[in-house]
């Protein structure tokens, strides 16, 4: 069966509009996250560090990356090389009935957060 559908130039330049704002802000996201991790990087030793890397891997989509004077959530020990972080699990269900969110922070060794929430 055909389609009849057709785009109209209207429609095809908004929908252009939308991806170049679209990838402008997942750029300007992407340089943010970057600014983070390095000073994150400068200020803890290259094992926690590594470490970060693994946990941001590991939590599925991670976003909204910062550097926090105060944790979120509940503290564990997981053995990890920082030691104690806290997580702030906002979301555990889903349609499946695993689906999992939000926030860790990780100590930097200094009084301050690596702070970055997550969605898996």
């Amino acid at each position: 069966m055909k389609s009849n559908f057709e785009l109209s130039e209207t429609d095809r330049s908004a929908m252009a509009a939308a991806d170049a704002a679209h990838i402008a802000h997942e750029h300007a996201e992407d340089a943010k996250r970057q600014a983070v991790l390095q000073v994150v990087q400068r200020t803890v030793s290259a094992e926690v560090y590594a470490e970060i890397v693994v946990e941001l891997t590991d939590d599925g989509y991670t976003f909204d990356y910062q550097i926090a004077s105060e944790p979120r959530g509940r503290e564990q020990d997981d053995g990890a090389a920082w030691g104690k972080h806290y997580v702030n699990q906002t979301t555990n269900g889903g349609y499946t009935g695993d689906d999992y969110a939000g926030t860790v922070s990780i100590p930097m060794g200094d009084g301050r957060f690596f702070q970055f929430a997550y969605s898996m």
